[in-house]
């Protein structure tokens, strides 16, 4: 992705990454896997940003894309989140973000990063895979109508 950069954000990113995740879930829910990032909040991005890591993908100026490194214990650490403006998809811009968040998880001492995707959404699950992420198991959603699955890679 030409001109594309990945940094880390700052509260101050907080309003524009909301309106890129609500931008990037519409058509999760267009596919009938509605997520809770398709209405996120300032507020809540803000609370993502200062209790995680949170990388942002700007281009020309504008914030494109976003994706959230949660530590789940000392070895591990769970991506989320990974979303890109509706526009922008197709350009390089969460291939560019999963990339940096690896290296970014791997340079603070993680050994897996792991994530969850609906098992029939029609690209997620092969995007994953093609990246080296294992299906490990099942992780059941109480308040949806599906359930997501559970994939690992192995960074260290």
């Amino acid at each position: 992705m030409n001109g594309c950069q990945v940094e880390r954000a700052t509260v101050t990113d907080a309003g524009e990454l909301a309106q890129v995740y609500r931008s990037a879930y519409r058509e999760n829910r267009r596919l009938g896997f509605p997520a809770k990032a398709e209405s996120v909040t300032e507020d809540e991005v803000s609370e993502w940003v200062r209790e995680n890591r949170v990388l942002v993908a700007v281009t020309e100026g504008e914030l494109v894309g976003g994706v959230r490194l949660e530590e789940t214990d000392p070895e591990r650490v769970k991506l989320s989140r990974l979303g890109v403006r509706e526009r922008q998809k197709g350009e390089g811009v969460g291939s560019l973000l999963l990339d940096r968040a690896e290296r970014t998880a791997r340079d603070c001492g993680y050994a897996t990063v792991w994530l969850t995707t609906p098992e029939d959404h029609p690209y997620l699950p092969e995007f994953y895979r093609r990246r080296g992420y294992e299906r490990t198991g099942t992780y059941p959603l109480e308040y949806r109508d599906y359930d997501e699955i559970v994939l690992e890679k192995q960074i260290r």
